[in-house]
């Protein structure tokens, strides 16, 4: 009787299966460790704490960072590994991809277009999107 006890699984040990697909877990990780990187992020949260700001205003203050360029150039570098590169000339409701303007980042999903100056500014359901690394 003992042995055949010895061989039964017990549901602890079964996986839990409730994590995020690991594409999308390795984009948000990258994302978190770049954003940890470069201050932007945290000033980003900071100014518009409490604040209704127009996008203009928001892009003016952080671009006021030195590293700004080198920080979103490397925020494109990432999600260009995950999105496809799209045109600006290209349009439609069911368009999914990212395109690189001078400042910012364009952001395209199905029904939204969107600019982002920092990684803050995604919309979490874009994440969904992802495809795999290529």
């Amino acid at each position: 009787m003992q042995k055949i006890m010895e061989k039964q699984l017990s549901i602890f040990d079964l996986q839990i299966q409730n994590q995020k697909p690991q594409r999308k877990k390795g984009l948000i990780e990258e994302l978190t460790n770049l954003a940890n990187q470069y201050l932007i992020d945290s000033h980003y949260k900071k100014i518009i704490f409490g604040r209704t700001l127009t996008i203009s205003q928001i892009a003016q203050s952080l671009m006021k960072f030195k590293r700004f360029p080198e920080y979103i150039d490397k925020v494109y570098e990432i999600l260009s590994k995950y999105y496809e590169i799209v045109g600006s000339k290209i349009g439609g409701f069911d368009v999914i991809g990212i395109e690189k303007r001078d400042n910012c980042i364009r952001i395209y999903q199905p029904r939204k277009q969107y600019s982002i100056y920092c990684i803050s500014m995604i919309d979490t359901e874009f994440y969904k999107y992802s495809k795999e690394e290529k």
